[in-house]
């Protein structure tokens, strides 16, 4: 407790009585121009993939989100049917790779984004540009994983690496971007578009806000990912020493927002070994509206068990069922 660095919160003489608190705090996602808004929870499931996870974890997480009333993000690896079959909502993410909505040369499809953003699962859009976990690297699957299920919802061939690269091909500045964010929402029918980034320049970021000011086009929120995210495939170095720590991050990014008068059409979401209720409080007053979190939701739907790792949708089902 004496330690430096040690972090509490301060109680109040006068508490609310708690039964009068509301039990079910809920955060209203969607700016100006966002024509379909999602209430979401302050607790969601952060971006992990189908490829990187089975097909019964993603049942497993899918309906522990259905069963608690929060949402699941697919992470890059596309939208498979094992994450609309339980019921719960969807984050869809897109990366570098336009997983689920590619075309043979690897780049953007229209069409296709159209057709899989306007199922009703699919609450919200998020455009990856990197993570925590390993900023500016990219990502491959090896051939041997590309299996013929993999390969149809990700609509790449079969038994041939997949590449995901570092950066994106569609845009190349920030007002690319956000002429691209606003595709995507026109695209999806007005669902909440937003991005994930690991803050790394501060410069990159406030240009970033120029471009929502100079376009118009806004952001329905952005998704911090700390440096101290996690995965399980990157480097040593680029998992444990690259990229602003969430808690820097939140704060720079909500100050940032804030100083081009956007903040109040943006959300802010927290993202990076969110695991217990003081982290989510403590983001929270750094600046964050919202959290993700992947490790405990991992641990309760048993991928987390020893060396012989399974997958139990029914460990899941109980702890949301409590």
């Amino acid at each position: 407790m004496y330690e430096v660095g040690y972090e509490w919160l301060n109680h109040s003489i006068t508490p609310l009585d708690g039964h009068k608190v509301d039990q079910n705090p809920r955060v209203m996602v969607g700016g100006p121009d966002c024509k379909h808004p999602y209430s979401a929870s302050i607790l969601n499931i952060s971006a992990m993939s189908f490829g990187s996870l089975s097909k019964n974890a993603i049942l497993a997480l899918n309906g522990g989100a259905k069963l608690g009333n929060f949402a699941h993000n697919t992470g890059e690896g596309g939208l498979s049917s094992y994450h609309l079959e339980p019921g719960g909502d969807i984050i869809w993410q897109i990366g570098t790779g336009y997983f689920g909505c590619r075309n043979r040369q690897g780049g953007f499809n229209a069409e296709k984004f159209a057709e899989r953003a306007g199922n009703p699962s699919v609450k919200m859009i998020e455009l990856k540009l990197s993570q925590g976990a390993k900023p500016g690297h990219g990502g491959i699957l090896p051939a041997k994983k590309v299996t013929p299920e993999i390969a149809e919802i990700r609509h790449v061939e079969i038994g041939k690496d997949v590449i995901s690269p570092p950066y994106h091909t569609v845009f190349k500045t920030p007002v690319e971007m956000m002429q691209f964010i606003g595709k995507l929402r026109e695209l999806s029918g007005g669902k909440p578009i937003g991005f994930k980034l690991c803050v790394g320049s501060k410069a990159q970021f406030l240009a970033i806000c120029k471009a929502m000011v100079k376009t118009g086009i806004l952001a329905d929120f952005i998704t911090v990912d700390g440096g101290e995210g996690g995965t399980g495939a990157a480097p040593l170095e680029f998992s444990n020493y690259v990229g602003m720590p969430l808690r820097d991050a939140l704060a720079f990014v909500h100050d940032a927002l804030n100083g081009f008068s956007l903040r109040r059409h943006i959300r802010i979401i927290a993202s990076g070994k969110v695991s217990t209720g003081f982290e989510i409080i403590k983001n929270i007053a750094l600046g964050a509206d919202m959290c993700n979190c992947a490790r405990r939701h991992d641990a309760c739907a048993g991928l987390y068990t020893g060396p012989g790792v399974h997958y139990k949708y029914m460990s899941y089902r109980s702890c949301y069922a409590r």
